[in-house]
């Protein structure tokens, strides 16, 4: 009985050390557990939309413990974000409906054809931005200033890429849009990034660093570079290099008047209404216009006041002129000719035809330019001819 009741002692002790080491155990455990929780809790801070992984998180924080997990989190950040940005570029137009009521008081996206449009705004830094260009198609409605606000160029880049006239487009055409404003240049052969820089007047670092280029030689003919910030300086024309030409032409004939001349009849300030075909004034008598327009095409222009022709011939800016000297310091202009009718030296009188109207010189259409001068002031004809 002594031995049995011995055995029962000690499996009595076993089981009680037995138990004592399972809940030692879990004990352990528990606490390992909720310490790595409460260390991942704290890093929950450098969770982002991309990475919702606490794990990621905490393990950002601690890269040396596993140096191929913090890598691959580097990569796939850089990839979301490309993602993102390749997206937003393809949906250009987000169909939204215009608010009848408050659409007048609300400042709203800009739009093309009624849609929203989102502009481009990749995350993260400035490697990451695309540098390539793009193609958009024109839908109805569109106009080059909204498609420069969206893509966040100027006006003159779409125009000067797309070799367009003006600022007409039209539905289905493509447009190539460059990443930034500016001009895209194809290297010539024997050309250097110094002599683009002075071509377009853009500060050499500028075109390195924007095209990423590190060594100034190491470009090709054929090669495509952004020159941003460039403007195109647009070849005139024929027509437009004869227009400045004329402008600054001076091909007339003068005549001394004697200071105390006197015309032979009427009174030298009583003038008549130069032009008897048009009453209309297209611009009137003011600071930086001291003269009064009068629209007309091919009409007969007549002497204000009896006189002598004291020019005759082309002067710049006014084109064909005639100026008349009517005594006592009063004298009258009548510009933009199409043809003269009389000579310097010639002598007129009132109402007598002297030139035909046109738009010759700095003339936005066919018009005469009169002036009323007293010695080497301007008068308003308005207050000083009689009608």
């Amino acid at each position: 009985m002594a031995k049995i009741s011995l055995l029962i002692k000690l499996l009595k002790l076993n089981n009680y050390h037995s138990h004592f080491a399972v809940e030692l155990l879990l004990v352990i455990i528990t606490v390992i557990a909720a310490s790595g929780n409460l260390m991942l809790k704290a890093n929950l801070g450098a969770v982002n939309p991309a990475n919702k992984s606490l794990l990621f998180a905490y393990l950002a924080e601690s890269p040396d413990l596993n140096e191929k997990l913090y890598n691959s989190l580097e990569t796939i950040n850089l990839e979301l974000a490309a993602d993102r940005m390749v997206l937003e570029k393809q949906v250009l137009a987000a169909s939204v409906k215009a608010d009848e009521t408050a659409g007048a008081n609300e400042a709203l996206l800009p739009t093309l054809s009624g849609s929203a449009l989102l502009k481009p705004n990749p995350a993260g830094n400035g490697a990451l931005l695309k540098k390539d260009i793009e193609t958009y198609e024109v839908k109805g409605g569109d106009t080059i200033a909204q498609i420069a606000g969206v893509y966040g160029v100027s006006e003159d880049t779409i125009i000067t890429e797309n070799n367009l006239s003006g600022s007409i487009i039209k539905p289905g055409q493509e447009l190539r849009i460059l990443p930034t404003t500016g001009v895209k240049h194809v290297i010539k052969d024997g050309e250097t990034l110094d002599m683009i820089s002075k071509k377009y007047g853009v500060d050499l670092e500028d075109i390195l660093e924007y095209n990423e280029i590190e060594i100034e030689d190491h470009i090709f003919p054929g090669e495509e570079i952004i020159v941003p910030n460039a403007v195109v300086k647009k070849t005139p024309t024929p027509q437009r290099r004869q227009y400045v030409a004329d402008l600054q032409k001076e091909d007339y004939k003068k005549v001394e008047v004697p200071d105390d001349y006197q015309p032979a009849l009427g009174a030298n300030s009583d003038f008549i209404w130069p032009i008897p075909a048009a009453r209309r004034l297209s611009q009137s008598f003011w600071s930086k216009h001291r003269a009064i327009d009068v629209p007309c095409r091919d009409c007969q222009v007549v002497a204000a006041g009896g006189g002598i022709v004291e020019i005759a011939g082309w002067q710049k800016g006014y084109g064909y002129t005639i100026l008349i000297n009517h005594g006592n310091g009063y004298k009258t202009r009548y510009g933009h000719a199409s043809k003269l009718l009389v000579t310097a030296g010639e002598a007129v009188t009132q109402g007598q035809a002297i030139m035909v109207s046109g738009s010759t010189g700095r003339s936005t259409g066919p018009h005469l330019h009169f002036e009323i001068r007293k010695d080497s002031s301007y008068l308003d004809p308005m207050k000083n001819l009689i009608r």
